[in-house]
Parts: C-alpha cells; structure tokens; sequence
C-alpha cells in the first residue's frame, strides 16, 4: 500500500491544492512523516467514533463523507477530493468524528499522522489560516447539500454530484455504481436509474456500466441550477 515518502517531491508538483499551498518550511516539515498511498473504492479514512489517527491528502480520487442514523440509514454530507484533506474534526480540536469518510473514486495521495498536521497548525499562522479556509469551504458545502436535498429533484440533485465529482477528478468520466448514488441522493436504487435515464435522455451524459460520462458539460450546469457551486 505504501510507496515511500514524500520528501524527495516537488512540493510544486502536487495535485493536492493544500500541499501545494503550504509554506515551504511547513511542507519540509511534513514531508518527513508523509506516506503515499494507493487508496482503493470503499476503503475506510474515518470511522464514526473510532480515534482519528492520520490526515488524508488526496492526490487522484474522491472520498465520501457520509452521515448514518443508529438504524442504518446513511446519507451523503459531502465529498472530498485534491482540494482538501480528511478529516477537518482534527484541526477543530475533536480526535473522532460522527460521519464516515471512505473512498468513493480510488487513487492515490499521501498519509500524515495527525499529530504532525495539529501541531503545525497551531505553530504556524499561514498554515491555520490555509487549513481554516478549508474547513469553511466543508461547512458550506454541506450546508449546500442540505439546501439541494430540501429545495431540488432527485435528476438536479444527481447532476449536481456528478459535477462535484467531476470538478474533484478533472475527468468528465465518472465511476460510481448505483448503489454509491443511491446513498448520494438519499434515494432507491430504482430512483437512481430514473433519474440517470433522464439525463441520459436530455443529451447531458452517457451511462455505461458503472461509468457515467458528462457529455454536455454546460447543459448539466445549466439544468443543475444553483444547487451546484463550482469549486472556487
């Protein structure tokens, strides 16, 4: 699963936004403790209420951020791709978190234990302000999701993870079984094939087995309306 560390990198050529945007000392610092990882669909980041013990960064691939009531219900809060890191709970001052974060597109990225994100957070001004913009952008995407769920259909609601998905891959080409987007849209799997058909029959994708593909990229921005916000 491990391939090494990270410190012979170019911090430049990083996908990941947060790496990239380090201060240079800052990532020095962490590239000793980095690991890269091959992160494969359906692997577990966070477990609800187990210990978090490492930080995430997503180099190629997407995670879930899923919240499940104690009768098994679940449903998706948010996702993360390059543009963050798993899981915020630690920068806020929690070592366990309600939600569970697995992988939904595997790839790859790098491993970081969390003591070595906290205290560089707490030591360094630049990189509390770079992680804090962070997890701003996570509550508003989650506020966002609770908007689309309460105020959109089921087809734009589809739509508008299938452009988040896409934003997060810079793939037009996007692998998610009905079942994960079952779990996206708090829907049955018979929901998720209707409203598939309905894109498909609209010109804005092409669904394959387990792979949909954005074919009109602006008409499924267009028909997604303001549920969907592109990554800033």
């Amino acid at each position: 699963m491990c391939s090494g560390v990270t410190f012979l990198l170019d911090q430049a050529s990083l996908k990941n936004h947060l790496l990239r945007a380090l201060p240079e000392p800052a990532f020095a610092r962490l590239a000793t403790v980095m690991v890269r990882v091959d992160l494969h669909k359906g692997q577990d980041l966070v477990v609800p209420g187990q210990t978090i013990q490492h930080c995430w960064f997503i180099e190629h691939g997407v995670s879930s951020l899923v919240a499940m009531s104690s009768s098994g219900r679940e449903t998706e809060a948010g996702i993360v791709g390059a543009e963050g890191m798993v899981d915020v709970a630690t920068i806020l001052g929690s070592d366990r978190s309600p939600l569970r974060c697995f992988i939904q597109i595997p790839g790859h990225g790098y491993r970081v234990p969390v003591n070595a994100v906290v205290a560089l957070y707490e030591e360094s001004p630049a990189v509390r302000t770079l992680l804090n913009r962070f997890a701003y952008d996570s509550f508003v995407q989650v506020a966002q999701t609770a908007l689309a769920n309460a105020a959109f259909n089921v087809n734009e609601r589809l739509a508008r993870w299938l452009l988040m998905c896409a934003d997060r891959t810079g793939n037009d080409q996007i692998a998610l079984t009905h079942e994960l987007l079952a779990v996206m849209l708090n829907v049955r799997r018979a929901g998720v094939t209707q409203a598939l058909h309905a894109l498909e029959q609209a010109g804005f994708v092409k669904n394959g087995r387990a792979l949909i593909t954005i074919v009109d990229r602006m008409g499924l921005e267009n028909f997604a309306r303001d549920s969907y916000a592109p990554l800033a």
